[in-house]
C-alpha cells in the first residue's frame, strides 16, 4: 500500500532503496493507467505525473554536490567547493514543485506552485501527493544531516531576507543574525562526511533501482545453509557489484546489468561474499554491494572468486 508520509531520517542504501521503489510502483500504476483510454488532456496529465517518478528526477535538488562528466553521475570530490547558499538557490524551485504536488503551500512564492490539478478530483489526489513525499523525503533527510533545528525553508527563509538582501545594501545586518548564519554554515560543512555517505547512497539505489528494496542483496529464496549456490560479480556503468543469490538466471533478469564479469557456483557462497566485500571495502560505497573498482581491482576480484570458492 501506497503512503504519502514523508520520512526524514532515510540514509542507508536499504532505506533510500526502498524510496526508489515506492516511487516506481507509484510509475508501474500510472502506467497501467496510460493503458486505458482517457481524454488527451488527463491522458497528458498522467504522462507527466509519470515522468517525475523518473528515480534520477530526485537529484534535483542535490546537482550542486554532483558532476555528470561522461555522462555519469558521481558526488563531487571536495564538498568543501559547494556553499550553503548554492544548495539553497537549487532547492528552491523543487519546493515549489512539492508545494504544487502536495497542495501545502510552504514556499515564499505560492504563485509558482499552483495545486496540482488532481488534488480535488478523490480518485486521482493521491498520485501527487505520493509524488510529492518522496521528492520531499530525501531532501529532508538530507538537510537533517546538518544536526540544526531549523528546517530548509526557514534557513532559506532567514539567509534570503537576514543575509542576501543586507549583503545587497537593504537591510542591515545584526550581529547575531551573523552568528547563527555562521553557525549554520559551520553545520554545513562539519556535515560533510555524513552528506557525502547519503549521496553516494542514494546513487547507488537509483543506479539499481528494483533490487535496492532487498536489503544487502540477500538470496532469491532456499535456505541459506545448504546445497550451493552463486556468487556473482557484474558491471553497471562505472561501479562494480559482487552478491549471492540460489536463483541466478532471476538475480541478472532483475539486475540487467551491463556486463557480467564473473559467476562461480560454490558450496560456500556466502562466506566467499564476505571475504570479497572486505577485501575490497576500502572503494565500497557505503552500505552497498557497489564497487568503484579499477582494472587491477577487477582483476584480483577474478583471482579471489576462484581461490576462495570451494566447489
Amino acid at each position: 500500500m501506497m503512503t504519502n508520509a514523508v520520512a526524514e531520517n532515510l540514509f542507508t542504501y536499504e532505506e533510500l532503496g526502498e524510496l526508489v521503489s515506492r516511487l516506481l510502483l507509484i510509475a508501474d500504476e500510472l502506467d497501467r493507467m496510460l493503458s486505458e483510454y482517457h481524454p488527451n488532456q488527463k491522458r497528458e496529465e498522467i504522462q507527466r505525473l509519470k515522468d517525475f517518478c523518473e528515480p534520477v528526477l530526485l537529484l534535483e535538488a542535490l546537482q550542486a554536490c554532483l558532476t555528470d562528466d561522461s555522462g555519469v553521475i558521481e558526488v563531487q570530490g571536495d564538498l568543501r567547493s559547494v556553499t550553503l547558499e548554492d544548495k539553497f538557490f537549487k532547492c528552491e524551485t523543487v519546493d515549489w514543485f512539492i508545494d504544487s504536488l502536495s497542495g501545502v503551500q510552504l514556499g515564499t512564492k505560492p504563485e509558482h506552485s499552483p495545486p496540482h490539478p488532481w488534488l480535488s478530483d478523490q480518485s486521482l489526489f493521491r498520485f501527487p501527493k505520493e509524488i510529492s513525499a518522496c521528492y520531499e523525503s530525501v531532501l529532508s533527510s538530507y538537510f537533517a544531516l546538518l544536526g540544526v533545528s531549523a528546517n530548509r525553508r526557514n534557513a532559506w527563509n532567514f539567509w534570503s531576507k537576514k543575509i542576501f538582501k543586507s549583503g545587497s545594501g537593504e537591510l542591515a545586518v545584526y550581529s547575531t543574525d551573523q552568528e547563527n548564519w555562521e553557525k549554520l554554515q559551520r553545520a554545513y560543512f562539519e556535515s560533510i562526511p555524513k552528506r557525502k555517505d547519503f549521496l553516494n547512497n542514494l546513487l547507488a539505489a537509483i543506479q539499481n533501482p528494483r533490487a535496492s528494496s532487498q536489503p544487502a542483496d540477500r538470496l532469491d529464496g532456499g535456505a541459506a545453509e545448504v546445497g550451493y549456490g552463486f556468487v556473482y560479480f557484474v558491471r553497471n556503468g562505472d561501479l562494480c557489484k559482487i552478491g549471492i543469490t540460489e536463483n541466478l538466471l532471476r538475480r541478472l533478469g532483475e539486475l540487467q546489468p551491463d556486463e557480467v564479469l564473473n559467476v562461480v557456483r560454490c558450496r560456500n557462497y556466502q562466506e566467499v561474499e564476505r571475504k570479497l566485500h572486505l577485501e575490497f571495502k576500502a572503494i565500497r560505497l557505503p552500505q552497498t554491494e557497489y564497487f568503484r573498482m579499477q582494472p587491477d581491482h577487477i582483476d584480483e576480484a577474478h583471482r579471489l572468486l576462484l581461490r576462495f570458492a570451494e566447489m
